[in-house]
């Protein structure tokens, strides 16, 4: 990635927009998962032209075999989903004229570009940087138009950013040390330690093909939000609900894209400072919490 590709944006919402809406125009096709963040699919529903949705697998990633991408058209694609951990790979057959626009706000530093990329989106939060900041780089630049209303051509973003928090967010990805190894050890005992102790409780992808530090489990017939606040009445932090609108705790589109129930949905985020001795903490905390639901 090359310095004058790159553009700041104190908004993420409006990074999906630049990164994605830059390269739509009525004549292109346009593909997106069904997966995708919500600012994603609100970008994609403005679409003037045709659009169709790529379905998910069972192990959460972008079911390619469902569509067949076509010239002349632009392909949405999310390299990690910031819910599952889920990480998709691109189609080693692509259009040559396909343009691809990377939604990598949950894989930061995390996961590489794919090799062939038009345009990406970060949010400095996946490499523990601070909010309210996103970046956006744009590698098509030719085929790529200010989607905003403008007068300059030179100026591709607008709004402001702070200075400070990019400088927080550069601090933070220099030191980011994802410590995947021992998460990925933490997560697998998370997962088996809950399937064996709460039968029925679904996890919703496969750890080998994901980010480890998230985990997407589901347990039918509990209430997330309660389960959520009983954890929290133990200092225990989880999230419930859609990772794009967890301050609302709407059902997670995600999951239902699987085929999953969305109801008793939990998700937990593993950092590189967790502990063993915290896992099994919350281990034991969650058991604790869905059987005195489910004695009720």
């Amino acid at each position: 990635m090359k310095a004058d590709q790159i553009e700041i944006s104190g908004e993420v919402g409006l990074g999906y927009f630049l990164s994605l809406g830059g390269f739509l125009a009525p004549q292109r096709k346009l593909f997106y998962g069904a997966g995708d963040r919500s600012g994603v699919i609100a970008t994609a529903r403005s679409h003037l032209g045709d659009s169709q949705i790529i379905p998910l697998s069972r192990e959460g990633t972008l079911d390619f075999s469902a569509v067949e991408l076509t010239t002349n058209s632009v392909l949405s694609f999310q390299l990690a989903n910031g819910e599952t951990g889920a990480i998709n790979q691109v189609p080693e057959q692509l259009p040559n004229d396909l343009l691809i626009a990377i939604d990598a706000t949950a894989s930061g530093a995390r996961e590489p570009l794919p090799e062939k990329w038009s345009s990406a989106v970060f949010d400095s939060r996946a490499w523990e940087g601070p909010a309210g900041l996103a970046v956006v780089a744009i590698a098509d630049s030719a085929n790529w138009k200010n989607p905003l209303p403008h007068i300059s051509a030179v100026r591709r973003t607008y709004g402001t950013f702070s200075l400070p928090l990019l400088i927080a967010s550069a601090v933070a990805l220099e030191n980011f040390k994802p410590g995947d190894k021992n998460i990925r050890q933490m997560s697998a005992k998370i997962r088996s330690n809950i399937s064996r102790e709460i039968p029925g409780a679904r996890i919703a992808g496969d750890l080998e093909n994901s980010m480890a530090h998230l985990t997407s489990l589901v347990i039918p017939g509990c209430n997330g939000e309660e389960i959520l606040r009983g954890l929290s009445a133990r200092g225990l932090s989880v999230d419930s609900g859609s990772a794009c609108t967890a301050m609302n705790l709407q059902p997670s589109h995600v999951l239902a894209a699987m085929g999953l129930p969305t109801d008793g949905n939990i998700r937990i985020t593993l950092h590189a400072e967790t502990t063993a001795e915290e896992v099994e903490l919350l281990i034991n905390a969650l058991v604790d919490e869905v059987r005195s639901q489910q004695q009720r």
